[in-house]
C-alpha cells in the first residue's frame, strides 16, 4: 500500500525499507522535520499478535520516557514513530543492559493509561491458542497438538502483580544511542505478569538464567527464590509459544530457518516437559 506521508505534514527526503523480523516490513522515513519509522498495519502483523493501536496508545502514554520512541502520527494504515539514531546492541554485550531496561519498564507508572489498556492483560494461553489456530492443517503436528491440549487445560494466573511488560526485550530491539539506550518495537507490549516478561527475555536471547534472575531481583530488592520458581514455571509456556511463532514464520515466509528455530524450541520443550503423545 502506498502511503502519502505528506498528510503527516512531512517534507520527504528519502524512504527506505528496513530489514527485520516477521512483523516488520517497516520503512525508514527521512524528512526535513526529522527521521521516523513507519510501522504498518498488516494481516501478517495481526496474525502474529502485533497490535498497532495498542502500541500507539502505550507509547503516547510513555511519551516522556527517554528510552521509548515518541509517536509522531498514525492512521488506520500504521504508526509513525521516532527513529533512534544508533547501532543495535551486540548480543554478547546485551545481558546486563537488557535486565536494566526490563527493570525500568516494570517500574514505569501506568497512571496515564486508559482503563482499556490497564484491563487488556497479556495471556500466554490465548496467544498459544491463537497461533495454533492460525497454522494451516499441514503445519499442525501431532506433537504440537499434544502440547496445545496440555496448555489449554492449565490454569494461567499471574504469579506477581501485573505491570507494564514489553514482551520482546532482545538485543535486536535495543539501540545504543549517544546517551543511553533506546528500546524499540513495542508491538507486543501489554499489562502482564512481570515474570512472564523476564522469562521471555531470557529465552529470546538465550541468556544465562540464574545470572539474569539474580541480577533482576538484586536491582528490585526482591527475594530470588519465588522468581526462580516463576521463571521455571513459565519457561515451557514461552518455549511452546516461540515454537508456534516460528512455525507461523515458516508458513508465512517459507524460510527454512524459521522451521529450524521452531524445532529448536520444541526440542527444548520436550526436555523440560516430556508428554506422552495421544
Amino acid at each position: 500500500m502506498d502511503i502519502n506521508f505528506n498528510e503527516f505534514g512531512l517534507n520527504l527526503r528519502k524512504i527506505s525499507l528496513l530489514s527485520g523480523g516477521l512483523t516488520n516490513a517497516c520503512l525508514k522515513v527521512e524528512a526535513k522535520e526529522g527521521t521516523f519509522v513507519w510501522r504498518p498495519v498488516s494481516d501478517q502483523a495481526k496474525l502474529l499478535g502485533a497490535d498497532r493501536d495498542k502500541e500507539r496508545d502505550i507509547l503516547m502514554a510513555l511519551h516522556a520516557v527517554p528510552f521509548t520512541p515518541r509517536v509522531h502520527n498514525s492512521n488506520e494504515h500504521g504508526l509513525l514513530v521516532e527513529w533512534f539514531d544508533g547501532e543495535m546492541l551486540a548480543l554478547d554485550k546485551a545481558q546486563n543492559v537488557a535486565v536494566e531496561l526490563l527493570v525500568s519498564v516494570h517500574q514505569l507508572t501506568t497512571d496515564d493509561f486508559t482503563d482499556e489498556l490497564k484491563n487488556d492483560v497479556m495471556s500466554l494461553k490465548l496467544r498459544i491458542l491463537n497461533y495454533w489456530s492460525s497454522l494451516e492443517i499441514e503445519n499442525q503436528t501431532r506433537e504440537m497438538q499434544t502440547y496445545v491440549d496440555y496448555f489449554s487445560k492449565k490454569e494461567e494466573r499471574a504469579l506477581f502483580t501485573p505491570c507494564l511488560c514489553h514482551y520482546d526485550i532482545g538485543a535486536y530491539n535495543i539501540i545504543v544511542k549517544e546517551e543511553g539506550h533506546g528500546l524499540i518495537d513495542w508491538e507486543y507490549a501489554s499489562i502482564g505478569d512481570p515474570s512472564q516478561d523476564l522469562t521471555t527475555m531470557i529465552i529470546a536471547n538465550q541468556f544465562a538464567v540464574d545470572e539474569v534472575v539474580f541480577n533482576y531481583c538484586r536491582q528490585r530488592n526482591f527475594d530470588i527464590e519465588p522468581w526462580q520458581k516463576a521463571v521455571a514455571y513459565w519457561t515451557p509456556w514461552v518455549c511452546f509459544m516461540g515454537a508456534l511463532w516460528f512455525s507461523l514464520g515458516h508458513q508465512l515466509l517459507k524460510d527454512h530457518c524459521y522451521q529450524e528455530l521452531a524445532e529448536r524450541e520444541m526440542n527444548k520443550l520436550k526436555k523440560l516437559l516430556p508428554l506422552i503423545q495421544k
